[in-house]
């Protein structure tokens, strides 16, 4: 893997209070941290994909009826199929 080479100028304070963490601020960790963010920042693009596209579809009322209907067929059809043996 070629790398790039980053000096970043960080606040004494944060240092200290990350180093007290037991975080080590070498290129493995940085990357870590960094790797953790995008997944951090797709996950939240997802749901926010993802509620967007729900929002406003069902109402908790049609959500009930659909919900009620779906376990009213899986108990039919186990009754169905306990009938047959």
């Amino acid at each position: 893997m070629s790398g790039v080479k980053v000096t970043i100028e960080l606040p004494e304070e944060l240092l200290e209070r990350a180093k007290a963490q037991g975080l080590t601020l070498d290129s493995v960790q940085v990357a870590a941290m960094i790797e953790a963010e995008l997944a951090r920042i797709q996950a939240a693009r997802f749901l926010l994909d993802a509620a967007r596209q729900l929002e406003g579809s069902l109402t908790p009322e049609e959500i009930e009826a659909e919900l009620a209907a779906a376990k009213a067929e899986r108990i039919a059809q186990k009754e169905q199929r306990s009938q047959r043996t």
